[in-house]
């Protein structure tokens, strides 16, 4: 099974994320995102960073995290594909601990640019025994 997809969309990128956990959905959402922008299997993991982040409930949460590593790629320059998330029951904290490295456009190729995270059409829930987000990227 892949850990996550792009579903048609007419102008933007509308994706969606599995896990059997919600911290492997939310790994997976990040690693989603970053797919659009650039080859994921070609980054390493040699460098290591952390983020921790809050929201008022887990779309919230979902939004500020893929915030966070959509600023690490945009504006420090890193791209990190791999993550190990630890999240509160409440689905409100999310504390990460992310690898990759730095950005070079010509061994992890330029894909489309992500401009931002959006709320439109974000869900996350549970259906088939998976975990699951669902949430547009503005391109």
């Amino acid at each position: 099974m892949r850990w996550y997809r792009e579903l048609p969309h007419m102008s933007d990128a509308l994706m969606e994320a599995y896990g059997r956990t919600m911290p492997e959905v939310f790994a997976n959402a990040a690693r989603a995102m970053m797919s659009i922008m650039l080859d994921v299997r070609r980054v390493r993991g040699a460098l290591e960073e952390r983020c921790e982040v809050q929201g008022d409930d887990v779309e919230n949460l979902l939004y500020n995290w893929l915030e966070c590593v959509l600023n690490k790629l945009q504006v420090d320059g890193n791209a990190f594909t791999r993550f190990h998330i630890d999240m509160d029951d409440r689905g409100t904290r999310l504390s990460a601990i992310m690898k990759g490295e730095r950005y070079d456009p010509s061994r992890h190729g330029m894909g489309r640019e992500v401009k931002a995270v959006t709320y439109h059409m974000m869900s996350v829930g549970r259906r088939d025994g998976l975990y699951y987000a669902r949430f547009l990227l503005d391109l």
